[in-house]
């Protein structure tokens, strides 16, 4: 005798990866975390330091927030969104690495 297995949740996305690619998005998710991290090392980095970069900091915190809001999105993205999210964000994050 076999026990039931419980059904998925229809409003979340499934736990499993049925056809293996997950349609990108922990690769999304991955880079996303990576340049909201590079935002905020700057944000600390500009706490440490005050100066005459308040401009900056401001564009700092607004890019931060937006990828913070598209990495929410990418619970509902799908699979070209979910594209489109990633390879705008692996751009900003090259761009922030060489900026350093």
């Amino acid at each position: 005798m076999s026990s039931a297995v419980a059904p998925e949740d229809p409003h979340q996305r499934p736990q499993h990866d049925p056809d293996g690619t997950d349609n990108g998005t922990k690769q999304a998710a991955t880079t996303l975390k990576q340049v909201i991290s590079c935002y905020n090392a700057r944000l600390a980095s500009a706490r440490r330091s005050p100066g005459d970069g308040g401009d900056l900091v401001g564009a700092w915190l607004t890019a931060r927030d937006d990828a913070v809001d598209e990495l929410d999105r990418l619970e509902t993205a799908d699979a070209d969104e979910t594209a489109r999210i990633a390879t705008r964000y692996a751009a900003r994050l090259k761009q922030l690495r060489d900026d350093r």
